[in-house]
């Protein structure tokens, strides 16, 4: 549920009443330094501390992890919990009434019947498989190698061939049919004649959320059912997009090892969690999504992927590794022996071997020039020009400066070819989605040429007075137009400044992408790019530089092209009008750097 839900008045009043460093300090150590309190960041290890809280403001931020919000997004992160339990949880904090309206409570009320219908349901199918009616799913676990330890730890059930077995267990207990629907256990008959059962004759793997309360079922058929395996449909419970096979199990070995092992299947999960790997979790049936990703940055800073050694299971590992690259997570890759599936391998070489593969797993870019380095000769010219194109275009889609500087070094010793060529390449290119112009303007350090940075640095200083100083936004505002920033994190962010000059940093961010906040919340804790006294002038150099002596260059160099492309094509009239043109641009400029200063 969206944080926009809960009133204004509800949000200020817990804000007022809570203290965040009260609340912090449970998770982290804090000192008074300055106007903040600093401290080891609780959300990555670190030994110098960059974790940084406003009491003033009600924010943390983290410099090392990038981490950062108000006390909502604090304890969503220690406590893994959706805006509206963390909500819940501090209003009990600050004795303050959470929202208690008829309605309120009629939503949490079919919520809380669905849960417990699904409990039910969980130890139906559990007692099904301890039972006489369990014994064909007992042996195909024994065939598996599958531990009592582990089907005890996960809750393993079996649903009987039957059509309605579920379905009257549960009525006698006082749920109706209706309600089982809503859980997506059961299916309305053709015609409206009754319900079925949805799982019938399969292996049973109960899907819990992070508060171990179940959500759903997975399913594996045992014979020669279709699909193989089916997972409960998406109900007010559930999510796949959302939800983790394994986290709850998995939770305390990823804090611990700081890394998960992200498989394919739920017997996958099973297998890695027997032989000693209980850091292993596994998607439901879908693609890994953002929201899995920002599931798992809440408890690991590294992520092993270990897919199938097929087709598919490679182009989910690509598919993936573009979500972690996105999402600024350290991902590595296990390549699997051909044929096999992390179950089978584990199981056939041993938990040793396993592991070693886990060691030596590929970081995301090395892996992505491997399968590139496949469908292309570098030992021939056009194979290399291949190959440094394909992975150009994985560079392209990299948001860190820092990673996409490294990535084009590599690049660059693997083919043996210039460095500053690859980089050359890679501006021409642009970035996938955005206009050359915004491309070019992107913020990637050291890729951008020295006019391009320039402006960079004079929108992220503008940004940076704004949200430390909110009068200057009335200033900047009257200056130039938000969309005159050409980067569109700095464009977004902008327009969120000009257009409320009196909002606080903390009511700003929920108007963000999670990029735009994110510098939002670094920007809040930096100090001062410039002191007092030269804040005024700096100020005005910015805005003269976005407004007038940039866009100058850019036509400067728009006739110079013209000019060029004229000589080139022998017309002598074009190319003395340009030429003309192009020496009052320059003395403009001049006349322009003059009275500046």
């Amino acid at each position: 549920m969206s944080r926009r839900i809960l009133s204004s008045e509800l949000k200020d009043e817990i804000r007022r009443r809570v203290d965040i460093v009260e609340l912090v300090s449970a998770h982290a150590a804090l000192k008074k330094s300055g106007r903040y309190y600093k401290g080891l960041c609780p959300f990555h290890q670190e030994k110098t501390p960059s974790f940084h809280v406003d009491p003033d403001r009600g924010l943390f931020h983290c410099f090392g992890c990038g981490q950062g919000g108000d006390m909502f997004d604090f304890l969503m992160l220690t406590a893994s919990l959706s805006f509206m339990e963390a909500a819940e949880a501090l209003a009990r904090r600050a004795g303050v009434q959470f929202d208690t309206s008829p309605q309120a409570q009629q939503r949490a009320s079919e919520r809380e019947q669905l849960l417990r219908a699904l409990d039910a349901a969980r130890a139906y199918f559990r007692s099904m498989l301890l039972g006489p009616a369990g014994q064909k799913a007992r042996r195909y676990l024994d065939r598996r190698g599958v531990n009592d330890a582990v089907t005890e730890a996960f809750s393993l059930g079996y649903a009987p061939p039957g059509w309605d077995g579920l379905l009257t267990s549960l009525k006698g207990k006082g749920y109706n049919a209706g309600l089982l629907e809503r859980t997506g256990l059961v299916q309305a008959r053709a015609g409206g004649d009754g319900h079925f059962d949805i799982f019938r004759d399969r292996l049973i793997f109960p899907i819990a959320d992070l508060q171990d309360r179940t959500v759903a079922f997975g399913g594996r058929a045992l014979d020669q059912g279709e699909p193989v395996y089916l997972n409960s449909r998406e109900t007010p419970a559930f999510s796949k997009g959302r939800t983790l096979y394994g986290l709850v199990q998995a939770r305390d070995a990823i804090r611990e090892r700081d890394e998960v092992l992200m498989v394919e299947g739920q017997m996958d999960v099973l297998a890695a969690h027997q032989f000693g790997f209980g850091n292993a979790v596994a998607s439901l049936g879908t693609a890994l999504t953002a929201d899995h990703v920002g599931l798992l940055r809440r408890f690991a800073t590294r992520v092993v992927l270990i897919y199938d050694s097929d087709r598919a299971g490679e182009a989910a590992t690509e598919r993936g590794l573009l979500l972690f690259e996105e999402g600024e997570v350290d991902a590595r890759v296990v390549v699997l022996p051909s044929g096999e599936d992390p179950d089978e391998c584990v199981r056939k070489r041993g938990p040793e071997a396993f592991g070693r593969l886990i060691i030596e797993a590929l970081p995301m870019f090395d892996y992505r020039v491997q399968v590139a380095a496949r469908r292309h000769d570098a030992s021939t010219r056009e194979g290399k020009i291949g190959l440094a194109d394909e992975v150009l275009t994985v560079i392209q889609s990299v948001a860190n400066p820092v990673r996409r500087v490294e990535y084009l070094r590599a690049l660059a010793g693997r083919l043996d070819l210039p460095e500053d060529a690859l980089r050359q390449r890679l501006r021409m290119r642009g970035r996938p989605g955005r206009s050359p112009r915004s491309a070019a303007a992107s913020p990637q350090g050291e890729l951008l040429p020295r006019g391009e940075r320039a402006r960079e640095e004079a929108e992220r200083f503008l940004l940076h007075i704004m949200v430390q100083e909110p009068g200057r936004r009335v200033v900047v505002g009257k200056a130039l137009r938000a969309e005159t920033f050409a980067n569109p994190v700095h464009q977004q962010l902008a327009a969120a400044l000009i257009s409320a000059p009196s909002v606080d940093v903390g009511a700003l961010r929920e108007q963000l992408d999670a990029e735009a906040a994110g510098l939002l919340m670094r920007l809040a804790f930096e100090a001062p790019p410039v002191t007092d006294h030269d804040r005024d002038r700096a100020v005005d150099g910015a805005l003269r530089y976005l407004t007038r002596t940039e866009p100058a260059a850019v036509e400067r160099r728009r006739v110079w092209d013209a000019l060029q492309a004229a000589q080139a094509g022998g017309d002598e009239a074009e190319v003395r009008r340009l030429q003309a043109a192009y020496a009052d641009l320059v003395i403009a400029s001049k006349r322009g750097d003059s009275q500046a200063r």
